[in-house]
């Protein structure tokens, strides 16, 4: 699953993975949390969320937190801007995220570490 409130970055994540994987898109943080619950109660599952950190509508940590609450999926915070470290390191070692990527985001890095992380 992508989650980027930029329509022409969930469309180039999109065509990137899709070569690979199923792939599902939303572009705000409420509609990734409902998206995620859906999928969920359908019994499907989703092996990896790349999650935007400034979102228009709430912050991706607080995305992460709640998806963590619903028993959630592994994440990487995609953002444009420096994270305060502090934050950064609350959420790896809370289990919220696993990784964090800068943009520009460099496709076949962001492969690599979708590949390392869901065993594909």
């Amino acid at each position: 699953m992508v989650c980027d409130d930029e329509a022409d970055l969930l469309l180039m994540f999109e065509i990137e993975l899709r070569l690979r994987y199923d792939v599902l898109t939303v572009d705000s943080g409420k509609k990734c949390i409902e998206k995620f619950v859906y999928e969920k109660r359908q019994g499907k599952t989703i092996d990896l969320l790349l999650l935007d950190y400034k979102l228009g509508d709430m912050l991706g940590d607080d995305v992460a937190r709640k998806i963590k609450e619903l028993n959630g999926v592994k994440i990487i915070l995609i953002s444009a801007y420096e994270l305060d470290n502090n934050l950064v390191g609350d959420l790896k070692q809370n289990g919220y995220i696993i990784d964090v990527i800068k943009k520009p985001v460099d496709l076949e890095c962001l492969s690599n570490k979708i590949a390392q992380n869901i065993g594909i």
